[in-house]
């Protein structure tokens, strides 16, 4: 497993940013737990831009013990500040809180209330902008920016700056956005905050490329590296935005979308979730281009649990548009439109932005592929206003390109011809293979519709149409993308093109290309994207409406609990099919199936028929006549008169109402009451069908559409659970072997650790009493050598003192050596009986730690580790020692073994605090090479290693995670920057409710 990182930019205390002084001393900047008296000298003087993971808790920590009313007011500025992308609505409470303070505090220093004013108004602002509220954002930005001014903070202002650029950016103010970058990094100039300058800078950069991308890359690409120095993960997301968005308009769809990922990554954890939101969002845009619908579903997927959990409109109008417009790709043009119109309702009030431009082109292209050229043609020429006043010319193409296609469509030549040619022109120049595909296909349409129109190349290739030439040029740039997958509707079209100039062979061929490219998107894997993405948003969009159903209620009271109830039913179905698919036992699904059905149906007879392997016979597995058990039948799947049999073999839901005189049809289970109301539905998992449902009641016209709703939705449940349970059931004693072999190898890893642990201690002990030994010889051949003297009477004064000397320092050295290994026995005898004991205790966190660590000693001196524990005496923790031990020794060790190849000066650091009333956090933190993302999301599964080669089991991490979220009851998280280190955080409870002992 490899390890590293330290990310220590900041202590996280107000008044101590990057590139500016910190108040307090240079140990606690390093750790991210310590608890720093603040320096009301400046009070909020320098923060950081958004705020790291760390600096969020120590805030947090700081606010729950203050009660002085300057200090809190301090906290709560700097917490809403931090806060304020992570959590808008708990910030804007926080600002409240913190302005009603203000109004009683009293301070000397005027100065620094009003700079505590101005921070509370710029987060307001930036929280109000978030929440799409435009205007109360400029004006709260406007009251901030005059108090920056009049107290001169240049700093202040420079952020002031930054949430004016992302106003602008919704707004679709370009030249307004672009002077507030640079207005931002000339007011941190002044400030001396070389963090935040480099961070105007790259928004500048970014503000080039949308201009012109090769010229901005000339210019700004030597300050923007390809692996940035990760100083701040802020600046290193927007590095990445930067790198991701030239190499998206240059056509280089694999390497922009893996730039657009790690900016994701890092924009999470500076805490600037609108730009991780825009990264996610553009990744998935990335994968569009190539074709690649799976990996765009999970980027979309990503993008939009980012944005869901925010409320803002901006963030959520760019989710919808680009799933609305992959649904258009995908012929679901419905469903695509009312997305596509639903993230136009979010971005309207925002202004005209480029995302609202590209909702407009979204839509544009629905039109054409609906057939309603002049609907479309509206869209594109919105667009292109907005493109114009935006100044960007990747925009200003796609709708010059547009409306050339609408107005082919509606038989303008002319205009379509002219259309066409700004688009070319304004292409032409930039390296931009993409929308050079896009164009030549459009423009192969446009002569094909009109073939007088002067070809572009006075002289073609024999055999070549303007068409055939034009769709050639486009298919040899799609297969020059690496990567990229070429559309079908390109093949299509060059197919077309062969067969209106008689060449069939060449037709059939692209033909078959182009049916094996739309192959792709009605794979299955697609498919299980495309229902789970649609399903997702469709859970939302219904629980958006009951929200604002339930708010209607006090004006129309009965249709809004007709609604309340529809919403409340979608609600229980949609945990109760959490709770039926959750379980992998048949039995179990059988009779969960028939208490939901019973709670939501009025039944009187409940049936499970299952096909059998040979799928020829459906078995009635389970049923139910009024609370008796239904006896065990077949029926086979081509019995005329069974209705189970026609469900099955029709696989479709079948409502059957039958008369009092069919009381002896043969379908009729001899022994059982006739049922005059009959619902079944075939249980299917994807295509397989797994056997058939009912329910079934005495009662004529039991069941209408509400009920029929149900049922199908339980049903689509119960085959899903069915199917899963099957298939656990195929697999279980695979597992159960998998199991114990797991359990064996994590003792055999458990053994071999303590083992280690015995040799060093054994090692280290032998040291001091090496030395004790010797020296207790040698003072005895002394004493012997005074006693000779003594007896022959040739003792003198000065031999007897230089005796007694030696023996005195002898005396010192030995009983040092042995007090050192008598510590040494201590903590080994501590420590390996808590290893061998799951018994639960109350002990000094601080001392403990110190105890583990000493264990370790021979190991770290060894490796030329360093390891320092920062801690507070009497931090008292109750829980089970042995199992703690265990966790530190492996996270040590797994820095150790795996984390510091070539660093000059390994360390650790292990912090422990308070995290809240009822916790303690333990931070264990490295200056590593770190991990990628990759090792990341694998660092805690079992068996997973990046050392097998050197013996390495995999079991090492996946013990600490198992060992702290079961027996331990805490939580583990695992940071970590290639380069920079790891740390993993830790939280405890400070009394566990139950110990090991007790539960059992």
């Amino acid at each position: 497993m490899a390890n590293g990182g330290m990310m220590g930019e900041d202590s996280g205390i107000p008044g101590a940013a990057p590139g500016g002084p910190s108040p307090s001393d240079s140990s606690a900047a390093t750790n991210p737990l310590s608890i720093v008296p603040i320096d009301y000298r400046p009070l909020v003087g320098h923060l950081d831009l958004h705020g790291l993971a760390e600096q969020v808790l120590v805030t947090e920590n700081q606010l729950a013990d203050s009660h002085d009313p300057l200090e809190r007011l301090v906290l709560l500025t700097t917490l809403a500040w931090y806060q304020r992308q992570r959590d808008t609505n708990a910030a804007m409470a926080m600002v409240d809180e913190a302005m009603d303070l203000l109004h009683h505090a009293s301070c000397a220093q005027e100065r620094e209330l009003r700079r505590l004013t101005a921070r509370l108004l710029l987060t307001k602002a930036e929280c109000r902008l978030l929440l799409g509220d435009l205007a109360g954002a400029e004006a709260m930005l406007a009251g901030a920016q005059e108090s920056f001014r009049e107290i001169d903070d240049p700093l202040g202002a420079g952020d002031a700056c930054m949430v004016e650029a992302l106003l602008a950016f919704d707004q679709g103010q370009s030249r307004r956005r672009i002077s507030a970058h640079r207005r931002g990094w000339e007011h941190y100039q002044h400030s001396g905050d070389r963090m935040r300058q480099r961070i105007a800078r790259t928004w500048m950069a970014r503000d080039a490329l949308s201009e012109d991308a090769e010229a901005a890359a000339e210019q700004w690409l030597a300050e923007l590296p390809v692996v940035p120095g990760l100083e701040h993960p802020g600046l290193d997301a927007v590095v990445a935005y930067c790198h991701g968005g030239l190499e998206f308009a240059r056509g280089n769809f694999l390497t922009a979308q893996r730039h657009y990922q790690r900016g994701c990554d890092l924009a999470l954890l500076a805490g600037r979730i609108r730009l991780a939101v825009m990264l996610a969002a553009n990744a998935a845009g990335a994968f569009s281009n190539l074709n690649d619908y799976v990996a765009e579903f999970v980027w979309r997927e990503r993008a939009h649990q980012l944005a869901r959990g925010t409320g803002w409109p901006a963030a959520l109008g760019q989710c919808l548009r680009g799933l609305g417009d992959t649904l258009r790709r995908l012929g679901q043009t419905g469903r695509a439109r009312q997305l596509l119109t639903e993230a136009l309702d979010c971005l309207t009030p925002l202004g005209r932005s480029r995302n609202y431009a590209i909702c407009c082109q979204h839509l544009g292209d629905l039109d054409m592929e609906v057939g309603e050229p002049a609907l479309a043609l509206g869209w594109f020429e919105s667009m292109g206003d907005i493109a114009a006043e935006l100044e960007q010319a990747d925009l200003q193409t796609e709708a010059a390109t547009g409306r050339s296609r609408a107005l082919s469509a509606l038989g303008r030549r002319e205009e379509a011809a002219a259309a066409m040619a700004e688009a070319t022109a304004l292409l032409a120049g930039c390296a931009n293979r993409w929308r050079e595909i896009e164009l030549l296909m459009a423009q192969a349409e446009l002569h094909r519709r009109f073939p007088d129109l002067p070809p572009p190349v006075p002289d073609l290739a024999p055999h070549h149409t303007t068409a055939i030439h034009l769709l050639s040029r486009a298919l040899a740039l799609a297969e020059s993308i690496q990567g990229y997958t070429v559309p079908a509707n390109l093949l299509s079209a060059l197919a077309a093109a062969y067969e209106a100039a008689g060449d069939l062979g060449q037709a059939l061929a692209f033909e078959r290309r182009a049916c094996q490219a739309r192959g792709l998107l009605r794979s299955r894997e697609v498919s299980d994207r495309l229902l789970a993405m649609q399903a997702s948003f469709e859970t939302e969009r219904l629980k958006a409406e009951g929200e604002y159903h339930r708010h209607l209620a006090a004006a129309e009271a009965a249709r809004a609990a007709a609604l309340h109830e529809a919403t409340q039913t979608l609600e229980l179905l949609g945990r109760i099919g959490q709770q039926i698919t959750a379980k992998l036992d048949a039995d179990a699904v059988f009779h969960a199936l028939h208490r939901h059905a019973g709670t939501l149906l009025a039944f009187d007879s409940f049936a499970l028929y299952l096909m059998d392997d040979g799928g020829e016979h459906l078995e009635l597995r389970y049923g139910l006549e009024l609370g008796r058990p239904l006896p065990t039948i077949w029926r086979s799947l081509s019995d005329p008169v069974s209705v189970v049999a026609r469900c099955a073999r029709d696989r479709q839901e079948l409502l059957i109402q039958r008369s009092a005189h069919e009381t002896d049809a043969p379908s009729h289970i001899p022994g059982t009451r006739f049922m005059r109301t009959l619902l079944l539905a075939p249980l299917l998992a994807g295509s397989r069908l797994i056997g058939v449902m009912t329910v079934q009641s005495t009662q004529e016209n039991a069941y209408g559409e509400r009920e029929r709703l149900i049922f199908r939705s339980l049903s689509a449940y119960g085959a899903i659970a069915l199917s899963n349970a099957a298939a656990y059931a195929r697999v279980d004693s695979t597992l159960s072997e998998l199991r114990l072999t797991q359990n064996r190898l994590v003792q055999q890893e458990k053994h071999a650790s303590l083992g280690q642990l015995v040799a060093g201690v054994a090692h280290e002990i032998n040291t001091p009493l090496g030395v004790a030994f010797t020296l207790a010889t040698h003072l005895e051949e002394e004493r012997e050598q005074v006693a000779d003297t003594f007896q022959a009477g040739a003792l003198t004064r000065v031999s007897m003192n230089q005796f007694l000397e030696k023996l005195q320092e002898g005396l010192r050295i030995m009983t040092g050596n042995l007090q050192r290994a008598a510590e040494l026995v201590r903590s080994f005898k501590q420590v390996s009986a808590d290893r061998s004991s799951e018994a639960t205790r109350t002990l000094d966190l601080a001392a403990y730690l110190a105890d583990v660590v000493r264990s370790l000693d021979p190991m770290l001196r060894e490796s030329r580790v360093k390891v320092a524990i920062d801690a507070q005496p009497g931090l008292m923790l109750t829980t089970m020692p042995g199992l703690l031990s265990q966790v530190v020794t492996n996270l040590v060790q797994n820095a150790v073994v795996h984390g510091f190849a070539g660093v000059e000066a390994p360390q650790i650091l292990i912090a422990a605090g308070r995290a809240g009333m009822d916790r303690l956090a333990i931070a264990i933190t490295d200056n590593g090479i770190g991990m990628s993302a990759e090792v990341q999301a694998k660092a805690f599964d079992p068996f997973f290693t990046t050392r097998r080669d050197s013996g390495g089991t995999g079991l090492g991490l996946h013990i600490v995670h198992n060992l702290v979220t079961g027996a331990l009851g805490g939580d583990i998280d695992l940071a970590s920057i290639p380069g920079h280190g790891t740390r993993f955080l830790i939280h405890l409870p400070i009394n566990p409710p139950l110990s090991v002992g007790e539960m059992s």
